[in-house]
């Protein structure tokens, strides 16, 4: 407020105060003494109210600014320009002298477990009536906490482990694309625990994949003298056709099969379909044991294990005079030089676990990728960890009351590619040229949409792969087709942004103050 302002207000009270007095001494009647009484602090109150007033506004537009401001930040909680995005939020909604307010902030305060960011500001408001009573100005404060909430979370990461994935990733590290995977991944669980080293409410699992999965328990050993059996209503063996009641358990796997496994067997299974020109009949799409289909019905009871004989590396090869290729024993398909078919990973599943550190060293383990990619046997897998039902039980099975929140983190640097030893039996390509991946797409957009409709969000990260038609699958795959649920991710350096930014959407936001 200008001095010339309040010297007009402190001469317009003396010449108040100078009636007043004359009607005190005036005799004529007490009617002008008691108003000269009264009217000096019926105007001070009134100027007081004023005054008052124009603080609570001003209160109440900082308290405003800064609720908007601190939701703002905590969306984007863990990212370079949060601050930024803060005070931008903060000036759009309280404006350079609003009310001649003189604002000191906003400040910014981050919990170290990165739960929790504060945001407080505060605001000088000149007076005018007040001024009567020597208070020149007003201070006024607001502060606002915004809680990153955790629901019930569980999460699934699928990670490709292709052979690409040993390529160079790009950007600044010179890291691997595995490499970059792992670090993102860690960066992901670091976010989610914050300092914690176990969370009520958390539990993530890891299902690495390439051609298909090994669906034994990551770090477990085969002992196939301990395979067990289990009786079940009869059915017919989906490949076979024979009438069958009985399923089969390796010791280290949850997972139902359809044969016992070989003495030899490392863990991987083939889908639940069956190459007879009906996709009705088929299990790959749906959740769980099941019968698929009326005529032929299919009973899925389980998964078929994958033999030495087909799909998994087998010593010794046969040279075929002419025709300058090698025939491998593991599957019979040509191939050149000392490549083998695709082989079943050593990685194992890592279910859902909610210790931090159990978790980690299942990311760290992810090395040596091989093999090619089948990316409805990633997402395939992953649902069955993220469910309650059988054969992975770790998620909670808690009633519709509970807020939970379930999600799968796909992560994949190739195209779906159909070659020896996959987890289809090579029924969508040979491995000559290009394979026909049409049939495959169609597939995992299938098994997508009953992801998505059994309340799974998916998030898709497209990396080092620009490829047009892989960017549109990955999209319908996603929940969205946009960021945060879709990404593309060209090195690793944009690939940690990435993994951020899905961190930090899987974290509900609440304003606790």
């Amino acid at each position: 407020m200008s001095n010339g302002h309040g010297s007009f207000i402190k001469r317009t009270a003396r010449k108040v105060g100078g009636f007043i007095n004359r009607f005190a001494r005036d005799r004529r009647g007490s009617t002008y003494l008691f108003l000269g009484i009264t009217i000096i602090p019926l105007v001070g109150f009134l100027g007081l109210a004023t005054d008052v007033a124009r603080g609570y506004l001003v209160k109440s537009r900082l308290q405003y600014a800064l609720d908007a401001a601190g939701l703002a930040g905590a969306r984007v909680f863990y990212s370079d320009f949060r601050d930024d995005d803060i005070r931008m939020y903060f000036e759009a909604n309280f404006p350079d002298d609003f009310l001649g307010a003189t604002v000191d902030g906003p400040t910014i305060t981050p919990s170290e477990d990165g739960t929790k960011l504060t945001v407080t500001a505060s605001a000088t408001v000149g007076t005018t009536f007040m001024q009567l009573l020597q208070i020149d100005t007003m201070d006024v404060a607001s502060e606002t906490e915004v809680t990153r909430k955790a629901v019930l979370l569980e999460v699934v990461l699928a990670i490709d482990m292709s052979g690409s994935m040993n390529n160079p990733a790009g950007g600044s590290s010179g890291t691997s694309r595995i490499q970059a995977a792992r670090e993102a991944a860690i960066e992901l669980v670091n976010i989610l625990y914050g300092d914690d080293e176990t969370k009520e409410l958390l539990r993530i699992g890891v299902v690495p994949w390439n051609a298909k999965v090994n669906v034994t328990l990551n770090g477990s050993t085969f002992d196939h003298s301990s395979t067990t059996t289990q009786v079940v209503p009869t059915f017919t063996h989906p490949v076979t056709g024979a009438s069958q009641s009985v399923v089969y358990y390796a010791n280290n796997s949850p997972v139902p099969l359809l044969d016992a496994p070989q003495s030899d067997w490392r863990g991987c299974v083939y889908h639940q379909y069956a190459d007879d020109g009906d996709d009705t009949n088929d299990a790959d799409v749906h959740y769980g044991p099941t019968s698929i289909g009326s005529s032929p019905r299919k009973d899925w009871m389980g998964w078929e294990p994958v033999k030495s004989a087909e799909g998994e590396p087998v010593s010794g090869r046969t040279w075929v005079p002419g025709s300058g290729w090698y025939y491998h024993r593991c599957s019979m398909a040509p191939t050149w030089g000392n490549n083998e078919c695709t082989p079943c990973l050593s990685h194992g599943i890592t279910p859902l676990q909610s210790t931090k550190t159990d978790i980690l060293d299942a990311i760290n383990e992810l090395t040596s990728p091989t093999g090619y990619t089948n990316i409805p046997a990633g997402l395939n897998w992953a649902w069955h960890v993220l469910m309650p039902e059988a054969p992975f039980t770790e998620a909670d099975a808690a009633t519709s009351a509970t807020r939970r929140m379930r999600a799968i983190v796909l992560l994949t640097d190739g195209a779906n590619t159909g070659m020896w030893g996959d987890s289809y039996k090579q029924v969508f390509g040979t491995g000559t040229g290009s394979p026909p991946r049409a049939p495959m797409d169609a597939r995992l957009r299938a098994l997508s949409d009953n992801i998505k409709s059994n309340e799974v969000t998916i998030y898709t990260i497209q990396f080092a792969n620009s490829e047009s038609v892989v960017t549109q699958l990955l999209k319908d795959v996603a929940t969205g087709p946009d960021s945060p649920f879709y990404n593309y991710a060209p090195d690793a350096d944009t690939l940690s942004q990435v993994f951020k930014e899905v961190a930090n959407n899987l974290s509900d936001l609440r304003l606790s103050r």
